[in-house]
């Protein structure tokens, strides 16, 4: 009767262990938050009231998922004729799926030449509410 009975709360034990399994928590999510963001276009504007170098930076964000992108934020570099670099960031929202958004931002880099403008990350949102 011990043995039956060790049997049976075994069975029940992993029968909740395994319908735990099928929960929605295990299961992957078919949620794909994704972009591609380029610079497509920069120039460098000296500014002389304030005596320093601006870079305007073009770029587009591309929503490569299948979820609207409801924020984002963007990070540049930018490298200077002596080697040196600057880190900037901008922000948008609302790219929806299969759709692009183009913008522009601002990058202060006092008073040094700009040679290059990059993408070097990006963080996108998602809100499920």
């Amino acid at each position: 009767m011990k043995r039956k009975c060790f049997f049976v709360i075994l069975f029940l034990v992993l029968a909740i262990f395994l319908s735990g399994c099928g929960g929605t928590g295990i299961i992957p999510s078919t949620s794909v938050l994704s972009a591609d963001v380029i610079v497509t276009w920069w120039d460098q504007s000296y500014f002389e009231y304030y005596g320093w170098f601006s870079p305007e930076v073009h770029y587009k964000i591309t929503n490569t998922g299948n979820v609207d992108i409801d924020y984002y934020k963007i990070w540049f570099t930018v490298t200077c004729i002596d080697g040196s670099s600057y880190e900037d960031w901008t922000n948008g929202v609302d790219v929806n799926v299969g759709y692009y958004g183009v913008d522009f931002t601002y990058i202060d880099v006092p008073e040094k030449e700009v040679v290059s403008v990059m993408v070097t990350d990006w963080e996108l949102t998602h809100n499920t509410w």
